[in-house]
Protein backbone atom coordinates (compact mmCIF):
# COMPACT_ATOMS: atom_id res chain seq x y z
CA UNK A 1 0.00 0.00 0.00
CA UNK A 2 1.32 3.45 -1.10
CA UNK A 3 2.04 5.89 1.21
CA UNK A 4 -0.35 8.76 1.92
CA UNK A 5 0.37 12.34 1.08
CA UNK A 6 0.43 13.58 4.79
CA UNK A 7 2.88 10.39 5.40
CA UNK A 8 5.42 11.26 2.67
CA UNK A 9 4.98 15.19 4.27
CA UNK A 10 5.80 14.51 7.24
CA UNK A 11 8.66 11.89 5.85
CA UNK A 12 10.48 14.36 3.21
CA UNK A 13 10.35 17.24 6.53
CA UNK A 14 11.55 15.14 9.15
CA UNK A 15 15.08 14.23 6.23
CA UNK A 16 15.14 17.79 5.50
CA UNK A 17 15.29 18.94 9.20
CA UNK A 18 17.92 16.26 9.66
CA UNK A 19 19.75 17.09 6.84
CA UNK A 20 19.48 20.93 7.82
CA UNK A 21 21.31 19.31 11.35
CA UNK A 22 23.89 17.86 9.50
CA UNK A 23 25.01 20.95 7.56
CA UNK A 24 24.74 18.55 4.39
CA UNK A 25 24.57 19.79 0.95
CA UNK A 26 24.64 23.24 2.05
CA UNK A 27 21.09 22.93 3.02
CA UNK A 28 20.60 26.49 4.52
CA UNK A 29 23.50 29.26 4.09
CA UNK A 30 22.39 31.42 7.19
CA UNK A 31 19.88 29.31 9.56
CA UNK A 32 18.66 32.17 11.91
CA UNK A 33 17.73 30.80 15.74
CA UNK A 34 14.72 32.81 17.23
CA UNK A 35 14.73 32.48 21.00
CA UNK A 36 13.28 34.33 24.36
CA UNK A 37 14.14 34.40 27.94
CA UNK A 38 11.26 31.79 28.52
CA UNK A 39 13.55 29.07 26.33
CA UNK A 40 17.11 29.42 25.01
CA UNK A 41 18.49 28.58 22.15
CA UNK A 42 21.60 27.16 23.40
CA UNK A 43 20.04 23.48 23.18
CA UNK A 44 20.09 23.61 19.30
CA UNK A 45 23.01 25.77 18.82
CA UNK A 46 25.10 22.60 21.02
CA UNK A 47 23.12 19.71 18.49
CA UNK A 48 24.81 21.87 15.53
CA UNK A 49 28.28 22.08 17.12
CA UNK A 50 28.12 17.96 17.90
CA UNK A 51 26.70 16.88 14.38
CA UNK A 52 29.63 19.56 13.09
CA UNK A 53 32.59 18.16 14.70
CA UNK A 54 31.04 14.55 14.11
CA UNK A 55 31.84 15.61 10.68
CA UNK A 56 35.19 16.98 11.03
CA UNK A 57 34.01 20.75 10.24
CA UNK A 58 35.56 23.61 11.56
CA UNK A 59 34.01 26.13 14.09
CA UNK A 60 34.37 29.27 14.21
CA UNK A 61 32.69 31.12 16.68
CA UNK A 62 31.98 35.01 17.14
CA UNK A 63 31.32 36.07 20.29
CA UNK A 64 29.46 39.18 21.20
CA UNK A 65 28.68 38.20 25.06
CA UNK A 66 30.07 35.31 25.52
CA UNK A 67 33.67 34.27 27.37
CA UNK A 68 35.62 31.33 25.79
CA UNK A 69 35.41 29.11 28.56
CA UNK A 70 31.74 29.74 28.60
CA UNK A 71 31.28 28.06 25.07
CA UNK A 72 29.93 24.91 26.00
CA UNK A 73 31.58 22.99 22.85
CA UNK A 74 34.66 22.88 21.39
CA UNK A 75 35.87 25.54 18.85
CA UNK A 76 38.42 25.74 16.38
CA UNK A 77 38.57 29.45 16.15
CA UNK A 78 37.80 32.04 18.76
CA UNK A 79 37.07 35.85 18.25
CA UNK A 80 35.89 38.32 20.32
CA UNK A 81 33.80 40.54 18.46
CA UNK A 82 32.47 43.25 20.90
CA UNK A 83 33.94 47.36 20.34
CA UNK A 84 35.53 46.25 17.25
CA UNK A 85 34.44 48.27 13.75
CA UNK A 86 32.34 46.17 11.50
CA UNK A 87 35.47 45.93 8.51
CA UNK A 88 38.35 44.76 11.11
CA UNK A 89 35.80 41.96 12.66
CA UNK A 90 34.91 40.69 9.04
CA UNK A 91 38.84 40.80 8.06
CA UNK A 92 39.65 38.90 10.96
CA UNK A 93 36.90 36.29 10.50
CA UNK A 94 37.75 35.58 6.80
CA UNK A 95 41.80 34.95 8.13
CA UNK A 96 40.41 32.36 9.99
CA UNK A 97 38.72 30.90 7.00
CA UNK A 98 39.94 29.41 3.42
CA UNK A 99 40.85 31.95 0.87
CA UNK A 100 38.06 30.73 -2.36
CA UNK A 101 40.23 28.22 -4.78
CA UNK A 102 41.48 30.88 -7.83
CA UNK A 103 42.44 28.06 -9.95
CA UNK A 104 40.77 24.53 -10.96
CA UNK A 105 43.74 22.45 -9.34
CA UNK A 106 43.37 24.48 -6.02
CA UNK A 107 38.94 23.64 -5.86
CA UNK A 108 39.89 20.25 -3.82
CA UNK A 109 41.75 21.96 -1.25
CA UNK A 110 37.98 24.26 -0.57
CA UNK A 111 36.25 20.80 0.40
CA UNK A 112 36.34 21.89 4.18
CA UNK A 113 33.55 22.91 5.55
CA UNK A 114 33.21 25.62 8.53
CA UNK A 115 30.20 26.78 10.81
CA UNK A 116 30.10 30.36 11.39
CA UNK A 117 28.10 30.63 15.24
CA UNK A 118 27.48 33.88 16.17
CA UNK A 119 26.01 34.51 19.90
CA UNK A 120 23.42 37.09 19.60
CA UNK A 121 23.11 39.01 16.99
CA UNK A 122 21.24 42.24 19.14
CA UNK A 123 24.39 43.99 19.68
CA UNK A 124 24.95 44.12 15.60
CA UNK A 125 21.65 44.88 15.85
CA UNK A 126 21.45 47.75 17.98
CA UNK A 127 24.67 49.51 16.69
CA UNK A 128 24.45 48.61 13.07
CA UNK A 129 21.21 47.70 11.96
CA UNK A 130 21.83 49.58 8.27
CA UNK A 131 24.92 47.57 7.42
CA UNK A 132 22.98 44.47 9.16
CA UNK A 133 22.43 42.41 5.98
CA UNK A 134 25.64 43.72 4.23
CA UNK A 135 27.88 42.66 6.60
CA UNK A 136 26.43 39.03 7.14
CA UNK A 137 26.54 38.24 3.41
CA UNK A 138 30.18 39.00 3.17
CA UNK A 139 30.69 36.52 5.55
CA UNK A 140 29.41 33.47 3.42
CA UNK A 141 32.31 33.88 0.50
CA UNK A 142 32.54 30.27 -0.36
CA UNK A 143 29.65 27.49 -0.84
CA UNK A 144 31.22 25.39 2.38
CA UNK A 145 30.59 28.51 4.82
CA UNK A 146 27.54 27.49 6.70
CA UNK A 147 26.56 30.76 9.40
CA UNK A 148 24.29 29.89 12.59
CA UNK A 149 23.43 33.39 14.48
CA UNK A 150 20.87 33.95 17.43
CA UNK A 151 18.24 36.34 18.14
CA UNK A 152 16.82 37.19 21.42
CA UNK A 153 12.96 38.24 20.62
CA UNK A 154 12.49 39.50 24.11
CA UNK A 155 15.53 41.82 24.47
CA UNK A 156 14.84 45.49 23.89
CA UNK A 157 17.28 47.28 21.01
CA UNK A 158 18.92 50.46 21.66
CA UNK A 159 17.69 53.06 18.93
CA UNK A 160 20.92 54.30 16.67
CA UNK A 161 20.82 57.87 15.93
CA UNK A 162 22.06 56.87 12.33
CA UNK A 163 19.11 54.89 11.98
CA UNK A 164 16.04 55.90 9.63
CA UNK A 165 12.55 55.75 10.79
CA UNK A 166 11.41 54.36 7.58
CA UNK A 167 13.59 51.36 7.53
CA UNK A 168 12.68 47.93 8.52
CA UNK A 169 13.39 46.81 11.68
CA UNK A 170 16.84 44.05 12.37
CA UNK A 171 14.45 41.40 12.87
CA UNK A 172 11.96 42.18 9.78
CA UNK A 173 15.30 42.13 7.76
CA UNK A 174 17.11 38.99 9.39
CA UNK A 175 13.69 37.11 8.76
CA UNK A 176 13.60 38.62 5.28
CA UNK A 177 17.77 37.34 4.94
CA UNK A 178 17.75 33.70 6.55
CA UNK A 179 17.41 30.70 4.68
CA UNK A 180 15.99 28.83 7.48
CA UNK A 181 14.30 29.96 11.14
CA UNK A 182 14.02 27.95 13.78
CA UNK A 183 12.25 29.23 16.10
CA UNK A 184 12.76 27.11 20.16
CA UNK A 185 10.17 27.45 22.40
CA UNK A 186 9.53 24.92 25.93
CA UNK A 187 7.59 22.10 25.33
CA UNK A 188 6.29 22.26 28.94
CA UNK A 189 4.58 25.42 27.90
CA UNK A 190 3.81 24.19 24.70
CA UNK A 191 2.09 21.09 26.05
CA UNK A 192 0.03 23.75 28.92
CA UNK A 193 -1.35 24.90 25.86
CA UNK A 194 -1.97 22.02 24.15
CA UNK A 195 -4.47 20.90 27.35
CA UNK A 196 -6.07 24.26 27.60
CA UNK A 197 -6.88 24.02 23.96
CA UNK A 198 -8.28 20.41 24.16
CA UNK A 199 -10.46 21.65 27.31
CA UNK A 200 -11.73 25.32 25.36
CA UNK A 201 -9.79 26.62 28.07
CA UNK A 202 -8.10 30.43 27.32
CA UNK A 203 -4.10 29.11 26.61
CA UNK A 204 -1.84 30.64 29.47
CA UNK A 205 1.00 33.13 29.06
CA UNK A 206 4.45 32.78 30.59
CA UNK A 207 7.43 34.91 30.83
CA UNK A 208 7.17 38.68 29.93
CA UNK A 209 3.72 38.16 28.25
CA UNK A 210 2.24 37.43 31.49
CA UNK A 211 2.50 41.47 32.51
CA UNK A 212 3.27 40.85 35.88
CA UNK A 213 5.76 43.25 38.27
CA UNK A 214 8.73 42.30 39.88
CA UNK A 215 11.81 40.12 38.60
CA UNK A 216 11.36 37.60 36.15
CA UNK A 217 11.62 33.90 37.60
CA UNK A 218 12.93 31.27 35.53
CA UNK A 219 11.41 27.90 34.87
CA UNK A 220 10.81 25.46 37.83
CA UNK A 221 12.33 22.19 37.21
CA UNK A 222 10.06 20.35 34.58
CA UNK A 223 9.33 16.61 34.63
CA UNK A 224 11.49 14.25 33.14
CA UNK A 225 8.79 13.34 30.30
CA UNK A 226 8.70 17.23 29.44
CA UNK A 227 12.25 17.33 29.22
CA UNK A 228 12.92 18.83 25.68
CA UNK A 229 13.17 21.31 23.25
CA UNK A 230 9.69 22.77 20.75
CA UNK A 231 11.41 23.82 17.16
CA UNK A 232 9.30 25.38 14.76
CA UNK A 233 11.61 24.76 11.17
CA UNK A 234 10.63 27.82 8.13
CA UNK A 235 13.27 26.56 5.01
CA UNK A 236 13.08 28.40 2.42
CA UNK A 237 13.70 26.63 -0.91
CA UNK A 238 15.73 28.07 -3.88
CA UNK A 239 12.17 28.38 -5.58
CA UNK A 240 11.04 30.07 -2.74
CA UNK A 241 8.67 27.74 -1.12
CA UNK A 242 8.64 27.01 1.94
CA UNK A 243 8.84 24.48 4.53
CA UNK A 244 7.55 24.62 7.85
CA UNK A 245 7.03 21.63 10.21
CA UNK A 246 7.86 21.63 14.62
CA UNK A 247 10.26 19.25 15.69
CA UNK A 248 10.59 17.81 19.22
CA UNK A 249 14.48 17.91 20.33
CA UNK A 250 15.66 15.69 22.58
CA UNK A 251 18.32 15.51 25.39
CA UNK A 252 20.74 13.84 24.58
CA UNK A 253 21.45 9.81 26.67
CA UNK A 254 24.08 10.84 29.27
CA UNK A 255 27.38 8.04 29.02
CA UNK A 256 26.94 5.00 31.41
CA UNK A 257 30.62 4.76 31.91
CA UNK A 258 32.40 5.62 34.80
CA UNK A 259 35.54 6.91 33.25
CA UNK A 260 36.17 10.87 33.19
CA UNK A 261 37.86 10.83 29.38
CA UNK A 262 35.28 8.09 28.04
CA UNK A 263 32.01 10.16 29.18
CA UNK A 264 33.96 13.44 28.03
CA UNK A 265 34.32 12.01 24.55
CA UNK A 266 30.61 9.94 24.80
CA UNK A 267 29.29 13.48 25.76
CA UNK A 268 30.58 15.18 22.87
CA UNK A 269 29.44 12.38 20.19
CA UNK A 270 26.08 11.63 21.68
CA UNK A 271 23.42 13.11 19.65
CA UNK A 272 20.12 14.51 20.53
CA UNK A 273 16.95 12.76 19.24
CA UNK A 274 14.00 14.41 17.33
CA UNK A 275 10.51 13.49 16.86
CA UNK A 276 7.83 14.95 14.61
CA UNK A 277 5.97 17.24 17.49
CA UNK A 278 2.59 15.40 16.47
CA UNK A 279 4.44 12.34 17.32
CA UNK A 280 5.67 13.31 21.06
CA UNK A 281 3.62 10.55 23.13
CA UNK A 282 2.10 13.92 25.32
CA UNK A 283 0.95 16.01 22.32
CA UNK A 284 -0.11 13.64 19.99
CA UNK A 285 -3.93 13.57 19.31
CA UNK A 286 -5.80 10.73 21.33
CA UNK A 287 -7.72 8.53 19.67
CA UNK A 288 -11.77 8.02 19.67
CA UNK A 289 -11.90 5.42 22.92
CA UNK A 290 -9.20 7.94 24.66
CA UNK A 291 -10.86 10.76 24.31
CA UNK A 292 -14.33 9.31 25.69
CA UNK A 293 -12.04 8.11 28.53
CA UNK A 294 -10.82 10.75 29.50
CA UNK A 295 -14.09 12.89 29.41
CA UNK A 296 -15.16 10.16 31.31
CA UNK A 297 -12.41 10.80 34.00
CA UNK A 298 -13.08 14.64 33.76
CA UNK A 299 -16.88 14.42 34.71
CA UNK A 300 -15.73 12.27 37.57
CA UNK A 301 -13.05 14.21 38.57
CA UNK A 302 -15.28 17.95 38.57
CA UNK A 303 -15.47 19.30 41.29
CA UNK A 304 -19.06 20.46 42.24
CA UNK A 305 -21.93 20.40 44.75
CA UNK A 306 -23.92 18.57 42.41
CA UNK A 307 -23.97 14.94 39.99
CA UNK A 308 -23.50 16.00 36.00
CA UNK A 309 -23.27 12.15 35.64
CA UNK A 310 -25.94 10.05 34.42
CA UNK A 311 -26.91 6.51 35.95
CA UNK A 312 -27.17 3.34 34.14
CA UNK A 313 -31.36 3.36 34.31
CA UNK A 314 -30.85 7.07 32.82
CA UNK A 315 -28.32 5.63 30.23
CA UNK A 316 -30.74 2.88 29.17
CA UNK A 317 -33.89 5.29 28.59
CA UNK A 318 -32.46 7.61 26.86
CA UNK A 319 -31.02 4.82 24.44
CA UNK A 320 -34.71 3.86 24.21
CA UNK A 321 -35.74 6.95 23.54
CA UNK A 322 -37.31 7.23 19.62
CA UNK A 323 -36.86 10.65 18.00
CA UNK A 324 -40.23 11.13 15.73
CA UNK A 325 -38.00 11.70 12.73
CA UNK A 326 -36.35 8.41 13.24
CA UNK A 327 -40.50 7.10 13.11
CA UNK A 328 -41.16 9.27 10.06
CA UNK A 329 -38.55 7.34 8.29
CA UNK A 330 -40.09 3.79 9.13
CA UNK A 331 -42.42 2.87 6.08
CA UNK A 332 -43.81 6.48 5.12
CA UNK A 333 -44.41 7.18 9.25
CA UNK A 334 -46.32 5.46 11.80
CA UNK A 335 -49.60 6.34 10.16
CA UNK A 336 -48.33 4.92 6.88
CA UNK A 337 -47.07 6.53 3.58
CA UNK A 338 -48.02 10.54 2.52
CA UNK A 339 -48.56 11.21 5.99
CA UNK A 340 -46.96 14.92 5.63
CA UNK A 341 -45.62 16.69 8.61
CA UNK A 342 -47.96 14.94 11.19
CA UNK A 343 -46.68 15.73 14.56
CA UNK A 344 -46.44 12.02 16.53
CA UNK A 345 -47.44 12.79 19.75
CA UNK A 346 -48.55 9.99 22.52
CA UNK A 347 -50.22 11.35 25.86
CA UNK A 348 -48.60 10.02 28.61
CA UNK A 349 -50.02 9.15 32.25
CA UNK A 350 -48.48 13.01 33.62
CA UNK A 351 -50.06 14.79 30.72
CA UNK A 352 -53.36 12.79 31.62
CA UNK A 353 -53.65 14.10 35.39
CA UNK A 354 -53.07 17.93 34.31
CA UNK A 355 -55.57 17.66 31.74
CA UNK A 356 -58.28 19.02 33.06
CA UNK A 357 -62.39 18.38 31.28
CA UNK A 358 -63.79 21.26 32.69
CA UNK A 359 -61.18 23.98 31.84
CA UNK A 360 -61.47 22.85 28.18
CA UNK A 361 -65.15 23.06 28.33
CA UNK A 362 -64.76 26.86 29.76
Amino acid sequence: MAPSPLQQRRTHNTLLFQKLLNLRDSASPFTLILDTLEQSGGPAVREFARRSKISKNNIVFISFSTLRKKVPFEVDSFITARGKALGVLRTEILSHLQAPPTTAQNTSLASTKYLLIIDTLNTLSSSHPQHLSLFLSSLLVVPQISLLATYHTDVPLSQSPSASPYAPSPLTTLICLATAILTVSSLSQTLARKRARDKSHQEPVFGIQEGREGVIVGMKRRAKDEQGLVINMEIRRRSGRGVTENFVLLPPVPPTSNSQSASKSAKLSSLSEFILLDDHPLYASPSTGGAASAATADEEDMNTTFNLGLTEKQKRDRENVVLPYFDAQKDGGAAGPGDGGRILYDMGAEDREDFDDEEDEI
